[in-house]
């Protein structure tokens, strides 16, 4: 009842909380903090702005310099609160506990009203917190421990990050920078390799970091990561790292991912998702496991499970000792460097984002055991080097990411395919999806370099879901429909939204059907790679090559799309009850839907959806039939390629989007030191 009433609480938050009375202020952070526990009262709260008048009065406390902060808060500015009466300490605790749960409980449209300046100072004071924390303050109810802040070291993490993840914190390079790190300076370099080797087959650039005297690549990281001080490399890249939690593949909304991770955001990292420290042996137990080669872990007790022992980075050392590689995941999200190297790989492939690891091997040993990813990799010789064993790729259809992978230890494959690569410093190997390797340290017999540690840092493209040709298929097949419903005569006809929207889903479904078995929809559409931008001749090549492909599978749906086929799929699929079969179809919730209700579609009932299709066409098989292939015809027919092109780069803007959000709010929490 409080809450609903506007004036009440604007009385409180524009009137009360601006007094020169210590116990009036502290009865308004409570009555904040009150209110903010309900739905109604944070709607009030944002809307009189009440976030940021708790900033301001709280830099003001405690003597954060907040001048020149915006025009519109003179008087908020000229309150001289160092007549109050009492000591700041006791009023900022739960001033900065107002604030933070106010932060926590908003939307990015309100986080997004409050001044820049404001902001950037609030933050770099969380962030100093957020490193005493890290470092000594700690106690067991997971509580921060500052005088009387019951803010928990999550909330103050999700704070950190909900401020941080629409600054422009990335030291973002230009995607032609990496590009000539990677290619040359000569344009049709890289055009070459996109239309020769990209997912096809693996390249060597020899000495890459010789090229134009210099290269972003190497010259960025080679003084962040320098492995010939062993001790002084593993405190400084592992001490104090932060887990970060894998976000869904179809996720798009931020706040909805730290909802999901608001009891472990801030956690310190976990074993087996974060790093793992491992080698691989030859097994010798019975004859049936001569030359089997194992991955054997150090930490044998703690797979799965936070990495808390302050211990740890000693631990490390002994394990690189005894042949141990330490694999550290995800470094986009711990260093700042590596963040924009791989902000600019993936604008340069036109995907929304690049992943990178590194590994740190000691001599003679092997880490990984030989094994295919499920995406592309530029694998980057950062210090030493290494032996590099590529086979042949055992299938013709590229793994889908995220889908699981088959064992591949001592994989029989045609011995004069296998390639033998040694890498050095400076080099990078591309090695595509679908391809078995293995590497390992040490060199030929004799060579004074065979001590040496090796460090390489792999840069993973991995093409999510809509970003497959497949996955372009289904958005033009989505666009064709949008534009045939505005066109239509029934659009307020319940029966005929029904029964088109009922078709369409079998299309989409049929079309899965068909990538399944086919490898060139599982390819990475390329319409939004960066060289498409310029009017070079390889660029018109490359632009070709995409429109080809396209025509390759309307070609192939037309032929080879099948009612009956698809029908029994979902009829199993709904018998059964086997919808995990179906979550492919979840990242279409993302692509808009216009007209009236019968003709939308929910893709988070993917049941409801089947079952409807099952219902509309089970007892006219042979109407459906034919309309079926009626739909296929005139999609194949009419569909067109620019007006799919223009949806694909909309849809990938917003996963780009997500992705730096989270991004950048990850590198915030890892800026404490």
């Amino acid at each position: 009842m409080i809450a609903s009433d506007k004036e009440v609480v604007k009385c409180l938050v524009q009137g009360a909380l601006g007094s020169r009375t210590k116990r009036v202020v502290l009865a308004v952070c409570d009555t904040v903090m009150d209110l903010s526990t309900s739905p109604v009262g944070r709607d009030q709260l944002r809307e009189l702005n009440a976030i940021e008048k708790l900033l301001l009065l709280f830099c003001q406390v405690s003597s954060i310099m907040v001048d020149s902060v915006s025009h519109d808060h003179k008087e908020e500015r000229s309150t001289n609160h160092s007549n109050w009466q009492f000591s700041s300490n006791d009023l900022s605790p739960i001033l900065l506990d107002a604030v933070l749960i106010l932060i926590n409980s908003s939307n990015e449209d309100c986080l997004g009203r409050i001044p820049e300046l404001l902001v950037e100072r609030f933050l770099h004071f969380l962030i100093g917190l957020w490193g005493k924390v890290c470092a000594s303050t700690i106690s067991s109810d997971n509580s921060i421990g500052l005088c009387s802040l019951h803010c928990t070291k999550t909330g103050l993490a999700a704070a950190i990050f909900r401020l941080s993840m629409n600054r422009i914190n990335i030291a973002v390079h230009n995607p032609d920078d990496v590009k000539v790190s990677l290619f040359g300076n000569v344009d049709s370099d890289f055009e070459k390799f996109t239309l020769d080797y990209w997912e096809v087959q693996p390249l060597l650039f020899r000495r890459a970091s010789e090229k134009m005297g210099g290269n972003i690549i190497f010259d960025s990281l080679g003084h962040s990561f320098d492995p010939k001080a062993i001790d002084s490399f593993l405190h400084s890249t592992l001490q104090g790292l932060i887990s970060c939690p894998p976000i869904a593949s179809d996720e798009l909304d931020i706040h909805y991912f730290l909802n999901e991770v608001k009891d472990i955001l801030g956690s310190p990292i976990i074993y087996g998702q974060d790093i793992r420290v491992l080698r691989t042996e030859k097994m010798t137990a019975g004859p049936m496991m001569e030359g089997t080669k194992e991955e054997v872990h150090f930490f044998k007790d703690i797979m799965d499970s936070e990495v808390i022992d302050g211990c740890f980075v000693q631990k490390c050392k002994e394990a690189l000792l005894d042949g141990y590689t330490i694999a550290l995941r995800g470094m986009e999200f711990h260093d700042d460097k590596v963040a924009a190297i791989a902000d600019g790989l993936a604008i340069l492939f036109g995907q929304p984002s690049a992943g990178a690891n590194i590994y740190l091997t000691p001599p003679k040993s092997q880490g990984l055991a030989q094994h295919y990813d499920d995406h592309c990799v530029f694998v980057c010789q950062l210090f030493g080097r290494k032996n590099w064993r590529i086979l042949p790729r055992p299938m013709n259809l590229f793994p889908r990411l995220y889908e699981p992978l088959g064992r591949l230890h001592n994989l029989e494959c045609d011995i004069s395919g296998v390639k033998q690569v040694l890498l050095e410093e400076g080099d990078i190997l591309y090695i595509p999806r679908g391809y078995p390797h293995e590497a390992q340290t040490g060199v030929d017999e004799g060579e004074s370099t065979s001590d040496e540690f090796s460090l390489h840092l792999t840069l993973g493209i991995e093409v999510e879901p809509p970003f497959e040709w497949e996955g372009f298929t289904h958005i033009a097949v989505h666009c064709w429909n949008e534009k045939q419903k505005k066109a239509s005569d029934h659009d307020s006809d319940a029966k005929y939204g029904r029964w088109r929207r009922a078709i369409v889903i079998l299309l989409h479904v049929s079309i899965r059907q068909i990538a399944n078995s086919d490898p060139i929809f599982r390819k990475a559409c390329m319409v939004a790679a960066l060289p498409l931008a310029s009017n070079t001749e390889s660029a018109n090549s490359l632009m070709m090559k995409q429109k080809a492909t396209f025509c390759y599978i309307l070609d192939k749906i037309n032929v080879s799309s099948n009612f009956m086929k698809t029908f029994k799929i979902i009829e199993t699929a709904v018998q059964e009850r086997e919808i995990d079969s179906m979550q492919w179809m979840r990242w279409f919730q993302h692509l808009p839907q216009e007209g009236n209700e019968p003709g939308k579609v929910n893709f988070n009932n993917l049941l409801g959806i089947l079952e409807d299709v099952i219902a509309s066409y089970s007892e006219f098989t042979e109407e459906a039939m034919f309309e079926f292939d009626c739909v296929k015809f005139n999609f194949c027919r009419d569909v067109v390629f620019e007006d799919a092109c223009k949806s694909f780069m909309l849809l990938l803007e917003k996963y780009r989007r997500t992705r730096r959000q989270y991004v950048q709010g990850m590198l915030s929490l890892h800026s404490k030191y």
